[in-house]
């Protein structure tokens, strides 16, 4: 699921960012009070895409937070089983290591 929203913010930032050039690009070719609308237009839209790009930045920092206090709980409540695996884990790395 976060997967997918991800992907609808990407797609959401891309087309922000396209139509902000684009309105830059038509200020360029235009004079007077149009362009200053279109600069204006390309400005307003290139501010919502930092906008967005902020909240999934702050969407991402919480995930990570919750991700890293339930490990943190975890590890606290099961320390043996958390050695037992961390141990599994280095010995299959080292095996697998030694074999190349």
């Amino acid at each position: 699921m976060q997967k997918t929203a991800l992907k609808n913010v990407e797609n959401d930032l891309q087309k922000l960012v396209r139509e902000a050039q684009k309105a830059l690009r038509e200020a360029s070719s235009e004079s007077g009070d149009k362009a200053s609308a279109l600069i204006n237009k390309g400005i307003g839209l290139l501010d919502d895409t930092l906008s967005k790009a902020q909240q999934l930045q702050s969407s991402a920092m919480e995930s990570g937070r919750e991700v890293v206090a339930t490990t943190d709980e975890y590890v606290h409540e099961n320390p043996w089983r958390v050695i037992a695996i961390s141990l599994a884990l280095g010995l299959l790395t080292g095996v697998c290591i030694a074999k190349k």
